[in-house]
């Protein structure tokens, strides 16, 4: 993934942030990628070549399928959601950064999926929607971060999450929507 590394930015706060790893199992590349907040995994299976190159459109296809999965809510409110996945991933930025607490947690993903693959299913997921599925029971596990109280469940997290960006996007288009007279419908002059 050294072709998408580039020079360090200030991150906004508010911003996802997502953290890869690297790992071999069954002697193939795989990537895993947490999301710092909810400490969702996303698990990228026996990556080549091309995939790598090709790696930040992989992630945006995956995140909105995730998400739209996750969260299940109807087609319509799907598609809002599918857009705005895309507005959120839209501006990726690599680099090179570490936060020893998520490396934790990605060792216990890591070690949850090589133990799945070679102990439970017997190979690596071949499709995305098997990896989605590999991803789905690591992330139902029990997590904890230092300086909280409780665990919680990183695919609850992940979802309440889309849930709660799906409904201030639809509370500011209504917001927006209001804020016309009743007598005025906006137009373009030609």
């Amino acid at each position: 993934m050294k072709m998408h590394i580039a020079d360090p930015i200030e991150i906004n706060p508010g911003a996802m942030q997502w953290y890869g790893h690297r790992v071999t199992v069954m002697r193939r590349k795989c990537v895993l990628m947490m999301e710092f907040k909810s400490r969702y995994c996303m698990v990228f299976a026996g990556l080549t070549k091309p995939d790598f190159e090709n790696f930040p459109g992989l992630f945006v296809d995956r995140l909105w399928r995730e998400a739209v999965s996750i969260c299940q809510l109807d087609d319509m409110q799907s598609e809002h959601l599918a857009a705005l996945v895309h507005i959120v991933a839209e501006q990726q930025h690599y680099q090179l950064g570490s936060d020893r607490s998520v490396q934790a947690h990605m060792r216990q993903a890591a070690d949850d999926l090589d133990y799945m693959v070679n102990y439970r299913v017997g190979r690596l997921p071949e499709a995305g929607e098997e990896a989605f599925g590999c991803g789905v029971k690591i992330n139902e596990m029990l997590r904890k971060c230092k300086g909280d109280k409780d665990y919680f469940v990183p695919l609850e997290e992940f979802r309440d999450f889309w849930l709660g960006m799906l409904e201030f996007s639809d509370t500011k288009q209504e917001q927006d929507n209001h804020n016309l007279p009743d007598n005025v419908v906006p137009f373009r002059q030609h």
